[in-house]
């Protein structure tokens, strides 16, 4: 053992502490172990072999694109931190989005912190998040994030930001750079199966047991702060802890249609701009108001492109309800009222009168589209293809127009947006801090006061949003402000007063606390009810309490513990 430490050691740049030096060795063999037998032998050695007292400041379960962006911040913040993720590679998500290209964020030139336009780009969450993305961790920022470590993006005509290589490496290769370098230690095939809150050590820590698939090996952790960020997977540890949770359920998905007519005329024909309209079938529940208007992708079972999957989204629950079973009403002209597409109609019966109806329209649409949707389904429809434009009749020129905005489609199921999976419903909102990412929860107590070293990020919350880099950027979001959240109270709660000098012009009394608090004794012969209430707690128990600093008075609870202090932030 004392030799492979050593091994460890001697691979490290100079200058680097040997445990930082075997935390960033560790991400960088996970990362590279695909390649390197030896690294391989060595990531598994060093994701496994650990002494069963192994202790954090911050354990982060999830090697997703939440759950490493906040351990960098965690690690950013002074914290020690250890990443579980139990899949065999980290960041699967961010490898596979965009069709490899990785859709990394939304344009943020374009972004605008309102609560209407945050609402449009998160059907779940959008109330939750609108704080964050405004002031704690913006797209601006998450732009300036990537540049920084090296990554030039580029902005697409529809907003979407991809790196410039087109390649989700590149994102792979800049998160795990930054999180070696910020000393994070990365395990992967590291599935947690325990997580419990230990209310009786001195501080109280979290503890968490994880298993090896590979080795089946057992081992135990301790901390101060716990992330959770490995979405559906996650819920079992933070339903154990008292949270609330909403049922999963698909959203970003296409339809597949009933009949197939229009898949097989039209199959890989995208139109800029439609609206398409959601009607559920009888004994789903009423129909909501809902559209969405984007591009459409027709494919060979039915309809994608960001209108359908916009769509998906906002209705999740009631297509969910109704068994993914209705009909989408299509519009191929939006941008027209219905009296300017007959008048566009009645007006090409003159300047295209010589042209068939099937093959010619004024209006720029797909052949195929054109001749499925405006001269097919029906015997009717058909003989207005079949005819010159100038032999149409005012009847059949408005029931073309219908048919173009209007279009029924029946759906009887979905399928997914190519390999991505998306879900909304997680860690109820009600149990969880948003202004921090972190639970309302005491373990034992309920929904009374905020536990504030138990913190969320990314698909474990009810959070999602539509295409275009929004799910990405609200696990940037969340992760950043959850990891700086969970170092600081790790910090705060970790160790004891530990006495220093005291600043200018403050009392000889005066302590620090790691991570920024300040405890001063209080006079005994101010008396009163603040200096009695404030004996009665200790900075370790307040903290552990989540009790907000400077603290309320009247306190709820007679806790008669020495010594007498208050805490204020330095």
């Amino acid at each position: 053992m004392l030799c492979r430490l050593l091994l460890l050691a001697s691979l490290a740049p100079r200058g680097r502490a040997p445990a930082a030096a075997v935390s960033a060795l560790a991400v960088r063999l996970a990362h590279r172990s695909a390649i390197n037998p030896t690294a391989r032998s060595l990531g598994r050695y060093c994701r496994l072999r650990m002494s069963d007292s192994e202790q954090y400041d911050v354990v982060v379960v999830g090697g997703g694109a939440a759950g490493v962006f906040g351990a960098i911040a965690a690690a950013r913040a002074g914290a020690s931190v250890l990443c579980l993720e139990g899949g065999s590679q980290p960041l699967r998500k961010v490898r596979i989005s965009g069709g490899g290209r990785c859709n990394v964020m939304h344009d943020a030139q374009t972004w605008q912190a309102s609560r209407d336009a945050v609402a449009q780009r998160y059907p779940r969450g959008a109330d939750q998040l609108l704080g964050s993305l405004a002031s704690r961790f913006s797209p601006e920022e998450t732009q300036a994030w990537f540049e920084a470590e090296g990554v030039q993006l580029k902005v697409e005509a529809d907003g979407r930001a991809f790196p410039t290589t087109d390649n989700s490496a590149t994102i792979i290769d800049a998160l795990l750079g930054a999180a070696e370098r910020a000393g994070v230690v990365l395990r992967t095939r590291a599935k947690v199966s325990d997580l419990a809150h230990d209310s009786g050590a001195a501080p109280p820590r979290f503890g968490l047991k994880y298993a090896s698939a590979s080795g089946g090996e057992t081992a135990a952790v301790r901390c101060s702060a716990v992330l959770l960020s490995t979405g559906s997977s996650a819920h079992g540890l933070a339903a154990g802890l008292g949270h609330r949770i909403v049922p999963l359920i698909p959203s970003l998905f296409s339809f597949r249609f009933v009949a197939l007519r229009l898949g097989l005329c039209s199959a890989g024909v995208s139109v800029p701009d439609v609206e398409l309209s959601l009607e559920l079938k009888a004994g789903g529940g009423p129909s909501p108001s809902l559209s969405s208007r984007g591009p459409l992708l027709v494919t060979h079972r039915g309809v994608s492109g960001p209108a359908a999957l916009k769509l998906s989204a906002f209705a999740a629950v009631e297509l969910a309800e109704a068994g993914y079973a209705g009909a989408l009403k299509l519009n191929l002209l939006p941008a027209l009222s219905g009296a300017g597409v007959v008048g566009a109609l009645e007006a090409f019966t003159v300047d295209g009168r010589r042209k068939l109806v099937r093959n010619a329209n004024p209006f720029g649409l797909p052949g195929r589209l054109w001749e499925a949707v405006a001269c097919g389904g029906g015997d009717e429809a058909e003989a207005t293809g079949a005819k010159r434009w100038g032999e149409l009749r005012r009847a059949e020129v408005e029931a073309l127009s219908s048919r173009l905005t209007a279009t029924p489609l029946p759906f009887s199921g979905k399928d997914s947006n190519k390999d991505e999976f998306v879900t909304c419903g997680g860690v109820d909102w009600r149990d969880v801090d948003a202004t921090q990412m972190q639970s309302r929860l005491v373990p034992g107590l309920g929904p009374v006061l905020i536990h504030r070293r138990l913190f969320f990020a990314g698909e474990v919350l009810d959070v999602d949003g539509v295409t275009g880099g929004h799910n990405f950027q609200s696990c940037w979001t969340t992760g950043h402000v959850a990891g700086s959240g969970a170092a600081e109270h790790a910090a705060a709660c970790s160790v004891a007063p530990e006495a220093v000098a005291p600043e200018a012009g403050a009392a000889a009394d005066t302590f620090r606390l790691r991570g920024g608090w300040r405890a001063a004794a209080c006079a005994a012969a101010s008396g009163g009810q603040h200096a009695a209430l404030a004996a009665t707690l200790t900075p370790t128990l307040a903290l552990t309490l989540g009790l907000p600093l400077p603290l309320p008075l009247p306190l709820p609870l007679p806790l008669p513990l020495p010594p007498p202090l208050t805490l204020t932030r330095l």
